[in-house]
């Protein structure tokens, strides 16, 4: 298990006389150390911020799969933005890692022309997917949807809506806290999704409209206090329809780079390669994307 911190994400269930038969469920998120152990001053704050998001719907969903694998939420964008990969890779377990690519230069255009640019401007576009992986002897599920909107929230409701046709409402807030040591990032989320209608539950329709009108009222200064925790804002928000904890679950930022696996790539390479790949000292480095760890390989002991 890992050592990081843990940050708490929350399941509940909105409505009903009991969980079983509640219209509405959903989970909420606050990760105050999980971002600011994967973002750190790694990105821009525009970009920090939009891969933030990314990670926030990563653990909202992956929590909730029923097997042991991980999701990635992926942002594919196009030539006409400045971000060309967003990438939040996320264990069933609450294991949460993320990497950004994007153009300095492009991204600076960007900015001088609007102050605050959203999904849409930053991506250009694009496409925005979910991956699941259940592990080597499993084929993977992946759905995609267009990027639309200014924030990533906008392009995950159009996903479930699109695919798996579940009205879904999410919220996310990512910003910076000030601590002793400065500017600190943290963020949090929430989503909730109306139940389909049985005989024994009965209609959902408008127990979903009234929780998603009570949870349009949030601010992004309550889904970002570290000490405002889930469990009193659910209270805040839903006590009137009845709101109920069912578990509270961990999520950390956790990279799983390995120096054995990396090894073990370059071993599989011939000598020849692995000349290539050294520097002038004869080792091979490499650098995790998503944790910024370097690892350094001596040529003559990797070809050994």
């Amino acid at each position: 298990m890992s050592d990081t911190p843990r940050n708490p994400l929350t399941v509940f269930t909105v409505g009903g006389s009991d969980d079983a038969l509640a219209p509405v469920r959903g989970r909420a998120v606050k990760l105050p150390t999980a971002l600011q152990t994967a973002l750190a001053d790694r990105y821009p704050e525009t970009v920090a911020r939009l891969l933030g998001e990314a990670m926030l719907i990563g653990a909202l969903v992956s929590r909730s799969l029923k097997f042991d694998g991980r999701l990635v939420v992926q942002c594919h964008g196009t030539n006409t933005g400045a971000i060309s990969l967003l990438m939040a890779d996320c264990t069933t377990a609450g294991d949460i890692r993320g990497y950004a690519r994007f153009d300095a230069d492009a991204l600076k255009s960007i900015e001088l022309d609007n102050r605050n640019p959203g999904a849409d401007v930053l991506l250009g576009g694009g496409t925005f997917s979910m991956t699941i992986d259940q592990g080597p002897d499993m084929d993977l599920y992946q759905g995609l949807a267009a990027i639309e909107g200014t924030a990533l929230s906008d392009c995950a409701e159009h996903f479930f809506e699109q695919s798996d046709q579940i009205p879904t409402m999410i919220r996310l807030a990512v910003g910076q806290d000030v601590g002793d040591d400065g500017p600190v990032w943290t963020g949090g989320g929430m989503m909730i999704q109306r139940v389909a209608e049985d005989d024994a539950r009965g209609g959902t329709e408008d127990a979903y409209h009234v929780a998603t009108t009570l949870m349009s009222t949030l601010t992004d200064a309550e889904l970002i206090d570290p000490d405002l925790p889930s469990e009193r804002l659910l209270f805040r928000l839903f006590n009137d329809l009845g709101v109920r904890v069912l578990e509270t679950k961990d999520v950390s930022a956790d990279c799983r780079c390995s120096r054995q696996r990396l090894e073990n790539t370059l071993r599989s390479f011939e000598r020849s390669a692995l000349d290539d790949m050294a520097d002038e000292d004869g080792k091979v480095r490499a650098t995790c994307e998503f944790c910024d760890v370097e690892y350094v390989f001596e040529v003559e002991a990797v070809s050994a």
